[in-house]
Parts: structure tokens; sequence; C-alpha cells
């Protein structure tokens, strides 16, 4: 009884720092939502949600993510830089750490990333590198110190540093390089994934890559900007068909869509893809791009939109059949077992017997708002134009989840049995053991309460990794657009509710030939 209490106090520690570390996690969200990222930082920058070794790679996402919405560019690079390394070194894990996540809590495994994680990696790093191209500045910060539990210990004021020409058009070099590290990434993607509906592929690489290509304005980089507009079709019509926000029969789409790739493509447009107006509107952007492109006539000034934060994971529970048969018994019989197993779940003869465990989840969130990108001087509208869904980023990773939740189902569920069949042998001897000196009842109650101990400490080492990139946004909208120079602000405009909000300010320099501006 003092060794079930222990286990039963335990049990409630560890509830209530998931509970805690929840609380954590909300408040943070709260923050970032409110642009208090200062707040943020010191929520981060401390062990209240991500503190141990193995979270390690999101605590550089997150400050990254956190020092770029700031605009504090320098930091943020240090941050993805670190983020990027840690992220391919993990896809190298030791076997030590698969046998341990195996037998035990993923979430005590190293958290290696979802994909769309991986990939958006590549994205911030170009987003850093190409704003400190644009502001030709490493900021001034104080470099802190921070003990294991991330109390301050010292502090190291950082001067800024102007860079010359050579540094600036090294970032911008470095935002290219990156880019075919992305599309590496991308291309592994499909390959390791066929007949997956997944994230394969992102829009974003593609038109954010393609601003790159022009900003450098060679004739090699126009020439692949020019093909990353065209490639953009194809990614549109093989991959984000896949979401409601882009496809009408999108459920028809992925339900066959193992099917698809032996298909006519005449026939898979006609009888899979049902194309609603935010798919039109990025399709009529790329023919635009090119035959803009052709004609020497782009536009100056391109607007990126992060809107909202991405749909948080969330617990989901499975029931897994559990075959009695298949423990080794050595005491008893087998049908002794089997009866005693079945009072220890509390099964009646007609029920297969089953075992539940959990796994994440994200709910599905369609990013199908009609939205349109306002752009106005001193109040007066100058431009609008529609705002194109490049990332439907919550449908992308709800896709994502579940389609490594299929994968991965049959591999947790077969090793949750065999805890539970490990659990109910150890029991049953318990019962054997017990019965004829105290009696079957008080035998029987013994049992079960070893099994029922065991199954509790199951429940602990199964619970659903709930880790995840936190700031990612929900939707990531763009549009672009020849602009004098001058200050302007930015507001997007829900089309059904005719509700203006304002997103940002930015200016236009003069000879501006091309400038990407993102807003969070």
């Amino acid at each position: 009884m003092k060794r079930l209490n222990t286990l039963l106090c335990f049990a409630l520690v560890v509830l209530a720092g998931c509970a805690g570390n929840q609380k954590e996690i909300i408040k943070y969200r709260d923050l970032v939502q409110k642009k208090d990222y200062k707040s943020a930082l010191e929520i981060m920058k401390g062990d209240s949600i991500y503190k141990d070794e193995e979270s390690r790679l999101l605590k550089y996402l997150e400050l990254g993510t956190l020092h770029l919405y700031s605009g504090e560019y320098y930091q943020a690079l240090q941050y993805f830089d670190l983020a990027r390394d840690l992220s391919d070194k993990l896809f190298t894990v030791s076997i030590s750490k698969k046998v341990a996540s195996a037998v035990g809590n993923q979430s005590a495994d190293n958290y290696y990333g979802e994909r769309y994680e991986r990939s958006l990696i590549r994205y911030y790093t170009i987003l850093v590198h190409y704003n400190l191209y644009e502001k030709g500045v490493y900021e001034a910060y104080t470099e802190e110190k921070r003990d294991e539990k991330g109390k301050i210990t010292g502090k190291n004021p950082v001067a800024s540093v102007t860079l010359d020409e050579s540094k600036k058009r090294f970032h911008l070099q470095a935002a290219k390089a990156v880019l075919l590290e992305w599309n590496s990434i991308l291309e592994d993607f499909k390959k390791t994934s066929g007949g997956e509906v997944t994230y394969k592929d992102d829009l974003l690489a593609k038109f954010v890559g393609a601003v790159i290509h022009e900003k450098a304005d060679t004739s090699s980089d126009r020439q692949i900007a020019l093909g990353l507009y065209k490639e953009s079709k194809n990614t549109v019509f093989r991959y984000y068909n896949s979401y409601q926000s882009f496809n009408t029969k999108y459920k028809d789409f992925n339900n066959d869509y193992k099917k698809l790739s032996e298909m006519n493509t005449d026939l898979v447009q006609s009888k899979y893809v049902g194309s609603t107006p935010l798919n039109a509107a990025v399709l009529a952007y790329s023919d635009e791009q090119v035959k803009e492109m052709n004609k020497g006539d782009v536009d100056n000034v391109y607007l990126v939109w992060h809107e909202g934060l991405i749909a948080s994971k969330e617990i989901k529970k499975y029931e897994f059949p559990i075959g009695l048969s298949a423990a080794k018994v050595t005491v008893g019989t087998a049908s002794d077992f089997v009866g005693f197993s079945k009072h220890a779940l509390v099964i009646v003869d007609q029920v297969i017997p089953k075992i539940a465990f959990e796994m994440p989840t994200i709910p599905y969130r369609a990013n199908n708002e009609d939205f349109k990108i306002i752009v106005k001087k001193g109040g007066a509208v100058v431009s609008e134009k529609s705002g194109l869904l490049v990332d439907p980023l919550s449908e992308m990773a709800y896709y994502t989840m579940d389609s490594k939740a299929t994968s991965d189902l049959v591999k947790v569920g077969t090793r949750v049995a065999a805890k539970h069949l490990t659990a109910l042998a150890g029991a049953y001897l318990t019962y054997k053991n017990l019965k004829d000196k105290m009696g079957d009842g008080i035998a029987l109650m013994s049992g079960t309460a070893a099994y029922n101990l065991a199954s509790r400490g199951i429940a602990e080492t199964e619970k659903a990794d709930l880790r995840s990139w936190i700031t990612l946004p929900n939707q990531v909208r763009m549009n672009s657009f020849k602009l004098p120079p001058g200050e302007y602000e930015f507001y997007a405009q829900n089309a059904a509710t005719k509700v203006e909000n304002l997103v940002g300010r930015f200016s236009v320099a003069k000879d501006e030939k091309v400038s990407l501006k993102t807003f969070f």
C-alpha cells in the first residue's frame, strides 16, 4: 500500500507539472498574439516551457522567432542557425535514444520537428538574412548568461555593427544558399512520402524564393525566379488541392490520392479538382508574374503577412486490441491467466479485450477566409488586391499529423499492448502467489490492484507528445504591388465581414526595384 501511495503521488506531481506547463504555454501564446515580444522572450528564456535538453530545438526556434518579430535580426539569425544545425543532427539520432523512446514517453525523446517545422526553419532563416541585407546593421544587444534554472548570472553588452556593401551582399547570397537547401528538403519529402496526404511542398519556397532571386538581379537569377513562378502552378495542382481552402473536391482528391499519379492530368483536373477563389487567385498571380517578368515590368513591393498562430496540438485517444494468448505465463494455466486478465481489464466474454492510448493531433482548421490586402497612403486607398493564400499552415499541419498518426498507429498500439501483457503477466503471478495463502478474493484484489498500478505507469510513459513550434502562423498571405517612393499602411480586410485591420506600416525608398516586407 505504501508503494501504491508513492506511485500515485508521483503521478499527481507529473500531472500537476503538465498542467503548469500548459498554463505557461497559454500565457506565452497570448503575449505573442498581443505582440508583447519582450515579455514572451522572458518566459521563453526561462525554464517553464522548454527547459530540457530534448526540447532544445524548440527553444531555439521560439527564441529566433521572437527576435525576428521584434526586428532583432542578428540575434534571430544566431538561433535559427543553431536550430538548422541541430535539426540536421537530430535526424541522425543515436540508437540509444531510439530504443529509449520505443519503451518510454515520446516527450522524453529528442524533438525532431514535424515536416512543416523542419521546412520552415529554412524560410525563417531566409527572412533574417534578407532583412539583415536590407537593414545593413547588426543591432546592439545585451548578451545574458543564465544558469540551469534560467536565472541571469551575468551580462555582456554587444555594440551594433554597420555592414558595408560586401557584408550586406553576403546575407543576400546566404539567403539564396538556404533557399537551395530548402528546395532539397522539399524534394526529399516528395520522395519519401509517395501516396501520402502530407506536407510535401510549399508555395512560400516558390514565391518568396522568386523575390530573393529578383532582388539579386542577375540574368541567371531572373531566369530562376521565372522558373519558380512557373513551378508554383504544379505545386498547387499536386499538393495544395489536398486543402479545403484550394479545392471543393478535396475529400475525393485525398481519398484517391494514391491513384492520382497514374491518371491523366486532365482526368484528375475534371474529376478531383473544384477550384476555389483562393486557388484561382494564386494561379492567376503565377501567370501574371510570368507575363510581367517576360515584359521586364515587375512589381517592386512584395507584402507578406503572417496571420494568427497555428492550431495547437491536442490529445487524441485510440483503442487497440490486446491478444491475451500472446502473454508468457509461467505459473498456472493459460485459461487461468485469461480469466484473471478479463477480470483485471473489467471485460466479459463477448467483448474483445482492448487497451487505450493517446497520440498527438491538430484540430482541423480550414484557412479559407477571403482576405483583401489594401495599401493606403495618408489614409487614402492606393491599391487593393487579393490576399493570396500561400501557406494554409493549420491545414498543412492537420494532414501531416493525421498521416503520421496513421503510419504510427500499429507500431505504437503494438508497443503499448506488449507493455500491458507484461503488466498482466506480472499481476497474475502476484495473484497466484497469494491465492493459497490469503484466499482467492484477497489474491484477486491484490493482483488486480498490481495491474491497475502498472497500467497507470504505462499511461504516464505513453502520453501524447504535444511539443510544437508555438509561434508559427495560422496562415501566410501575400501579394505584390507597384508603388512609388513614400510611406504606406497595410490593411487586411475580411471580404465577408468588410472589417479592416491595420497590419503594419512600411516605406518604399527611391529607386527601390524589389523589396520584400514581412508582417507578423
